[in-house]
């Protein structure tokens, strides 16, 4: 365990790993909500198995809510003291998150060294900026060149999924350019992306299998990849077979798998499958 001047904050979406945190005391979480009815959780009190479980129990459609600006003051609070905090949030096109967290910097500690980068992505993708941004500090990088790296890491991050239905993304506003596909989901299996701040639709295929083969094509695109992140709400046999399936194409780039968070859980419903990866920067 070490301290370093520089302080890394992200939101709780990225769904950063115990182990993480433990080892880098310079490495905060602001929590994001889940509202379901009158009840109300920070995200880490939730697992997106339990989300769902209630969800069918209280037959009511999960809410979400950026952290509250208390929570973005607290968390900046290294600043005050002198110190540069650098925040890596979800995508803008999911969240409000990161137009509330500048909202708070600018507002609160003006003239303070606070750089807030759209991650253009959330789980693993941010957890892996989050890892850059602690080694290059670690190695006496300035916030300032932190963060230039890091947004150059968010423009060549790709970020593919699938899901069960869009009533979810519709429910809660943020189904993008999939909306046209409203209503033909039982005859199709959307692969979506998200581009330019919004979720959108890549190809149209019939089956799972071949949904998640036409995900696995994109990274054929990509010149020299950095790393593949496989993000998953549920069905691990078929993540195992992805899993197996990437190392085999890829057995010289770094390949990570993780559960999805209850807040993009209640953005994309149960069933998501997830393609999160970078080219190198």
């Amino acid at each position: 365990m070490y301290v370093i001047d520089i302080h890394i904050v992200i939101d709780s979406t990225a769904n950063v790993p115990e182990e993480m945190l433990i080892a880098h005391t310079n490495l905060h979480v602001v929590p994001l909500k889940i509202i379901l009815g009158k009840d109300e959780w920070n995200e880490p009190e939730l697992t997106t198995a339990e989300l769902f479980r209630l969800v069918n129990e209280k037959g009511v459609h999960p809410q979400t809510s950026q952290p509250a600006p208390g929570e973005f003051v607290q968390a900046f609070a290294p600043a005050a003291e002198g110190h540069p905090v650098i925040m890596i949030c979800l995508a803008g096109g999911l969240s409000g998150t990161v137009n509330g967290a500048r909202a708070v910097a600018n507002k609160d500690f003006k003239g303070r060294e606070i750089y807030v980068i759209d991650s253009c992505t959330g789980a693993i993708g941010a957890v892996k900026m989050a890892e850059a941004a602690l080694a290059m500090a670690a190695a006496g990088e300035s916030a300032g060149v932190i963060a230039e790296y890091l947004q150059r890491m968010a423009a060549a991050t790709r970020t593919l999924f699938i899901v069960d239905s869009l009533e979810y993304l519709r429910k809660g506003g943020r189904i993008g350019g999939a909306a046209a596909l409203v209503g033909s989901i039982l005859r199709i299996k959307p692969i979506l992306m998200l581009r330019e701040a919004k979720v959108q639709v890549l190809d149209k295929v019939r089956t799972q299998s071949r949904a998640i083969s036409r995900m696995l094509e994109e990274l054929s695109q990509e010149d020299s990849l950095a790393y593949i992140g496989v993000v998953y709400e549920d069905e691990p046999a078929v993540v195992e077979e992805i899993l197996t399936s990437i190392r085999q194409r890829y057995p010289d780039i770094p390949v990570s798998r993780s559960a999805l968070g209850s807040v993009l859980g209640a953005h994309l419903g149960p069933g998501v499958i997830g393609l999160i990866f970078q080219s190198k920067v």
